[in-house]
């Protein structure tokens, strides 16, 4: 079991290794020129363990932000450049490599955009009680056993981001306890306090409320929203523009948030958080539309438009032969419903991913079908931890992938994977 998690995980850092760096112009939401603005948009209603209460509207928010990147008042980012997951596609594999692909991705220059909606929540048993993003696949505690993002190793990815590769970030989480990710923790003797100052201007971080609060949803946002996203958007389509100079800066928008949520939360406490240089522009406001939306005429983000996102992959698609795309389609299905990665059989994702890495017409999607096979790893280890967790953990040998799908073979797995590649 242990051997097999292993290679699991080993298979998925070399799989991370070499990527390639595509860009893309677009202008960040400031106005200001960047190289290329990336962002990954989480949101998570439904939770696969039921120990994990489900959310009515966290996947709403995440599709009305993703909205909101892709209008001119929030930068008009490419869709190619936006990985939406939501629910049961927000795995702690899924969410993990596409924050790594930002780290491989980005450089001086670049506009960072992380977005997160969905459980937060404390770990109490140890003296440090460190705040945890619930992924999709999180057990419902042990939260350290995986499913779930600590506090600690999303500052370090948002202070690499800023400090390493020298980009600029906008990190929003609308989660409970929130406020966990207030630290600024860097670490490092080697950051001198003039190198801090210019890490810090590069982050700016709004959460949905204190560390020890709750971020709360409903219907009388926007027919079913969370009261801090639904205020985030309409703030950042104008709402929050006090002075009228079609602009919204941090410093307003964190106005217009705290004036807005804790009133219409009471007698619940929620207050957000922003930190950051204030003076840091976030979005150009429309002003025609900023009437319309005033008077009453139509909300912000109009809900009925479907987000279509990683418009690159059709387009390459659409230029390779049949057998390419039928691999194409056939290392997908191996991936996300067969659940057959590591076997030595044609119809496996270890051979098909060979196949498709070697044609040359599939290049400009090489990283992406690189990292949907490491988060699929990533995955399939998760649900393994999370059986264990659940069951006897003598009976290791019984740990099953699916809940309807017991296995007894681990030895043959094993096995199987030593053969040689194709």
């Amino acid at each position: 079991m242990k051997t097999t998690l292993f290679l699991c995980l080993l298979l998925s850092a070399s799989l991370l290794t070499a990527q390639e760096k595509g860009v893309s112009p677009a202008a960040a939401p400031s106005g200001a020129p960047v190289g290329t603005t990336y962002a990954v948009v989480v949101g998570i209603s439904d939770y696969q363990d039921p120990g994990i209460p489900d959310l009515k509207y966290a996947h709403r928010d995440a599709e009305a932000f993703a909205e909101w990147l892709q209008r001119p008042e929030g930068g008009s980012v490419p869709a190619d450049n936006i990985q939406l997951l939501l629910n049961e596609n927000a795995t702690k594999g899924g969410v993990a490599v596409a924050l790594w692909e930002l780290l491989t991705q980005c450089g001086e220059g670049d506009q960072i955009i992380i977005y997160f909606s969905g459980h937060g929540d404390v770990e109490t048993k140890t003296t440090a009680q460190p705040g945890y993003w619930l992924c999709f696949d999180a057990p419902p505690a042990v939260y350290v056993s995986g499913g779930c993002f600590n506090v600690r190793d999303l500052q370090d990815i948002v202070s690499t981001l800023s400090g390493q590769n020298k980009a600029r970030v906008l990190f929003i989480s609308d989660a409970c306890h929130a406020g966990k990710l207030a630290g600024s923790e860097r670490g490092g003797a080697q950051i001198t306090a003039a190198n801090l100052a210019k890490q810090f201007a590069r982050e700016v971080k709004i959460l949905s409320c204190q560390p020890d609060q709750f971020s709360l949803e409903g219907e009388e946002w926007g027919g079913g929203r969370g009261c801090f996203s639904y205020h985030l958007t309409e703030g950042l389509y104008g709402l929050a523009d006090r002075n009228g100079d079609n602009l919204v800066t941090l410093f307003e928008l964190n106005t217009y948030l705290g004036e807005r949520v804790p009133e219409e939360t009471a007698p619940y406490h929620q207050f957000p958080i922003a930190i950051g240089d204030m003076t840091t522009c976030l979005a150009h406001v429309d002003p025609q539309k900023l009437a319309r939306i005033k008077a009453g005429n139509i909300g912000a983000v109009p809900v009925e438009k479907k987000i279509e996102l990683r418009g690159m992959e059709a387009s390459v698609l659409e230029s390779a032969d049949s057998l390419t795309r039928t691999r194409y389609h056939a290392f997908l299905k191996a991936l996300n419903e067969d659940r057959d990665l590591l076997a030595a059989t044609d119809s496996s994702a270890n051979t098909l991913f060979a196949q498709l890495m070697a044609t040359e017409v599939l290049k400009p999607l090489h990283s992406t079908l690189r990292y949907k096979f490491t988060a699929a790893l990533i995955d399939k280890s998760q649900q393994a931890i999370n059986a264990l967790l659940v069951d006897d953990p003598y009976k290791a040998n019984n740990w099953r992938i699916k809940p309807d799908k017991p296995i007894n073979q681990f030895e043959t797995w094993m096995e199987l994977y030593k053969r040689p590649r194709p």
